[in-house]
């Protein structure tokens, strides 16, 4: 067996799909390292270098998840021109190059304010190109990947990009330890620009299907937007998509900062007991989890997963920087067991909610709305900690005697809402290929007594 045919040749036949295919994966083993850092406990290391607080931190991410506001321009864009081969590439390259220069302008400009302003406006820049890239490849994946088949390929695409991601995560979190302050952040940012490029080179090759055929001529932004909504069963997805990440996004981003900062936790350490952990875990159950989907549909999977999810951040509750490796590695186990099925099912769901013409109009509208709540909440979440958090943490532990710290807050304010949000809005989802999500849990138990 060729290298080249390892990922897909066992449930593809067709060459010219099998090595677009393929190619689709190797793309992500280049990007996964881009986004990992400049997302993950590089990010919030180099802005805790830098010395910006949670709130400023927290815009910092807003920036670049605010491209979903755009999104709608890039879908009508992508609709007008049916050029999506090169919308897809323009966009890459928009999103990825600024952040060479982002690790590059402390060594130039002490001015922290100003610092911080030029910082967000390339945030800014890499968010449009984010948005035009999004909306073309949801919509090329949308027409390349046939349905029969999605939960394999994506299971498998994410499979190797784990692999890939706890890798590079060691690598990376051992080169922060030795190598430090801003030189050592410059160094790591550059290296994952250069790979986030790769992974869009990667698409040149890949085959490009025909649009299906619709008339933007005379688009009434309004009209599509009330189609959108008017549309049950992709409302019914939106509304979930919406509350979820919002409960999911106030805490997000603030799990990176709490480690280094109150649990002191290097990033090897990071890398070992975070990434490690969950990604080896993702590796031997996400080709189960793409299984599962065939078989039952989206639908119970998201539902049992997203109920499994919305307990882990009480977990982070209970670490000390005394006693916080047995905790982490227990929320790292199921993380790697119960995020992948939450990430392939949304997914999924987007593309199959949403209609063959027009889809990509479809997808920017949710993540119009996902991308500007992603944002609200990135703030939201560090506004708490800053200013909502220590009056009600240092009430609470005066009264009962707890060790609370304010991201504690934040935590179990996500938890409740993860929680509560799931439970709301996904039996509203409609998907007629899935099975009862009893049939699914009979199924999973049957599975575990025949091991035991």
């Amino acid at each position: 067996m060729k290298i080249r045919d390892f990922f897909t040749t066992y449930f593809v036949e067709d060459k010219e799909l099998k090595r677009s295919l393929n190619l689709v994966i190797l793309g992500v083993c280049f990007g996964i390292v881009f986004f990992n850092v400049t997302t993950g406990a590089p990010i919030a290391g180099f802005a805790k270098e830098l010395g910006f607080g949670d709130l400023l931190y927290g815009f910092m991410l807003a920036m670049p998840v605010l491209g979903g506001a755009i999104q709608l321009f890039a879908s009508y864009v992508l609709e007008i021109t049916k050029k999506r081969k090169l919308i897809f590439f323009l966009g890459g390259f928009i999103q990825r190059i600024p952040w060479i220069f982002i690790p590059i302008l402390p060594f130039f400009i002490s001015d922290k304010n100003l610092l911080f302003s030029l910082i967000v406006f390339l945030l800014a820049i890499t968010a449009v190109g984010g948005a035009f890239i999004n909306v073309s490849f949801m919509s090329w994946m949308g027409d390349l990947v046939p349905i029969e088949i999605r939960g394999r390929f994506f299971s498998h695409r994410s499979m190797l990009a784990t692999f890939v991601s706890f890798i590079s995560g060691l690598g990376i979190g051992w080169f922060l330890d030795r190598i430090h302050g801003l030189i050592g952040f410059a160094i790591v940012f550059i290296l994952a620009t250069i790979l986030g490029l790769l992974d869009i080179c990667c698409f040149f090759w890949v085959y490009d299907p025909p649009m299906k055929k619709s008339d933007f001529s005379q688009v009434n932004f309004r009209k599509m937007m009330k189609s959108v909504i008017k549309d049950s069963r992709f409302f019914h997805f939106l509304l979930f998509a919406i509350f979820w990440n919002m409960a999911l996004n106030i805490s997000a981003p603030y799990f990176n900062i709490y480690m280094i900062k109150y649990l002191k936790m290097s990033y090897f350490e990071i890398a070992l007991y975070v990434q490690i952990v969950s990604n080896v875990i993702t590796i031997l159950s996400v080709r189960m989890l793409g299984r599962l989907i065939d078989r039952f549909g989206n639908k119970p999977v998201l539902i049992i997963s997203t109920l499994v999810v919305s307990f882990l951040p009480y977990i982070w509750c209970f670490t000390t920087p005394n006693n916080w490796l047995f905790f982490v590695i227990l929320v790292q186990i199921f993380a790697g067991t119960f995020w992948p099925g939450i990430d392939l099912t949304f997914n999924n769901l987007a593309l199959y909610l949403s209609p063959n013409e027009n889809r990509s109009f479809y997808i920017a509208v949710l993540n119009f709305f996902v991308g500007i709540v992603n944002a609200l909440s990135f703030i939201f979440g560090g506004y708490i900690i800053e200013y909502v958090a220590p009056p009600i943490v240092a009430f609470i532990n005066n009264v009962t005697g707890l060790h609370l710290v304010e991201y504690h807050l934040i935590f179990i304010l996500s938890g409740v809402l993860r929680f509560t949000f799931s439970r709301i809005f996904l039996p509203r989802i409609h998907e007629e290929r899935s099975k009862p999500v009893e049939e699914l849990k009979n199924h999973i138990v049957k599975k575990i007594k025949s091991k035991i």
